[in-house]
């Protein structure tokens, strides 16, 4: 019978690296593959957790909401509060132009005012001004002009007839009437002074304070 010789590989230095490299790659495969190994049941968190998480990130967005909203009103609130401050910021005094007029002073003025009143129910002071009452007789912007369509100038004031001023002219305070209304006075807020006649006519600063 023949015998078998067994034949003996013998490794070299070169394909002894090689080998221990190709272990050493395979024993790592086998580590990292164990540690990412895939999303099982376990790793799936239960349906009870996930609600209560969502429970929680929602009541946080509410509560940010809710936040807003607070300081949404807070600023309405403030903003509302600075409107009506603004309503009452016209001065109790305040300097403009007096002028004058009188019946046929060729700018369409007539014996009667506004008011209803006409010359004859009213007196002449010792300077040639219509009072009645003892109160000078003025035309000031009105809001019966203003309700007319007429345009208002920013910063003009606004009086209703029978409404009473104390005006400061040269020095003197004089207590006065408002029975007229003054176009031009809607854009240059100045006081027009009822005159019996052009010689009465007085042009100048005044300085005018509510009653």
């Amino acid at each position: 019978m023949k015998k078998r010789i067994k034949k003996v590989i013998k490794l070299k230095p070169l394909g002894k690296f090689i080998f221990c490299i190709l272990l050493v790659i395979i024993l790592l495969c086998t580590i990292f593959g164990i540690k990412n190994e895939p999303r099982t049941a376990k790793n799936i968190k239960p349906k009870e957790i996930i609600k209560d998480e969502g429970k929680a990130v929602k009541s946080q967005i509410n509560g940010v909401l809710e936040d807003e909203v607070k300081i949404e009103e807070i600023a309405i609130e403030d903003n509302t509060q600075e409107i009506s401050t603004e309503e009452f910021e016209f001065a109790n005094s305040y300097t403009t132009r007096m002028t004058s007029f009188w019946a046929n002073d060729g700018y369409g003025t007539g014996s009667c005012t506004g008011s209803g009143l006409c010359e004859w129910d009213f007196q002449i002071n010792d300077k040639g001004w219509y009072t009645y009452q003892g109160k000078l007789v003025i035309a000031t912007a009105t809001t019966y002009l203003a309700n007319q369509g007429w345009f208002v100038e920013e910063g003009v004031h606004l009086y209703k007839y029978w409404e009473e001023l104390v005006l400061t002219i040269d020095g003197v305070e004089y207590e006065a009437i408002i029975l007229d209304s003054c176009g031009s006075s809607m854009k240059t807020d100045r006081v027009d002074l009822f005159v019996s006649n052009r010689e009465s006519v007085k042009d100048t600063i005044i300085e005018v304070r509510r009653k």
